[in-house]
């Protein structure tokens, strides 16, 4: 990568968390940082509160106070209409793709632009560059319900994209891949990387995770 000056997005400080109705702690000042352009990865291991986590950070979960912040704000402090507006500067891949069956893979992916209003032009730009950089034009007319799991997680991550977020979280969006199709994802991923997109991947798999450290250079935190 070229050097560009890097933004504090995302700062969990001394995050501690009790697992509900339960004396056992879920999170013991659990730290992570995540800046613009970098490619950071959460190790966790299964029942350590990867859901909770990712529930936190998106403020699906009402987080303590002073623990996660926002561009240095507490969003803990935040109200509805704030928390609505911070979720738009994310998006999340999830393991079982969240796409709409009924719908074409084009109309998947344009989903969240028309959501928001925006012209058919701006549309239809943003449209193709985005299946051109995944290379997923043939797909774009089929129903996704007919799509493998591999071709439903670049449809997803193509949405993802096309949304423009300041930064992807990626939770476990191999956990339903074969090595093949798991492979070609992280390939996606890094390339994505490369140019400038922001990436917080969460996932338990260690012989992925040794993949990617044997050919780029990311950020890991360690969950237990």
């Amino acid at each position: 990568m070229t050097k560009r000056e890097h933004q504090l997005l995302i700062d969990v400080k001394d995050l501690t968390r009790w697992y509900e109705d339960s004396p056992y702690v879920l999170f013991d000042k659990f730290n992570f940082a995540l800046y613009s352009w970098d490619f950071t990865i959460i190790m966790w291991k299964s029942g350590c509160g990867k859901s909770s986590l990712v529930k936190l950070l998106i403020g699906e979960k009402k987080c303590p106070a002073r623990s996660i912040y926002y561009k240095r704000e507490d969003i803990s402090r935040y109200g509805d209409d704030e928390i609505q507006f911070y979720r738009r500067k994310l998006w999340i891949i999830f393991q079982d793709y969240k796409l709409i069956n009924s719908l074409s893979v084009k109309d998947n992916i344009t989903y969240p632009l028309r959501i928001y209003e925006l012209s058919d032009v701006i549309i239809k730009e943003k449209f193709q560059s985005i299946v051109d950089e995944l290379k997923i034009d043939y797909l774009v007319d089929y129903p996704v319900k007919y799509l493998s799991g591999g071709e439903k997680q670049k449809v997803s991550l193509a949405r993802a994209l096309i949304h423009d977020p300041e930064f992807i979280i990626a939770d476990e969006p191999t956990w339903n891949l074969d090595r093949e199709h798991t492979q070609q994802l992280w390939d996606i991923l890094i390339n994505l990387n490369k140019s400038w997109n922001t990436i917080l991947l969460i996932t338990h798999d260690i012989h992925l995770l040794n993949y990617i450290k044997n050919k780029y250079k990311v950020n890991i935190f360690q969950m237990s």
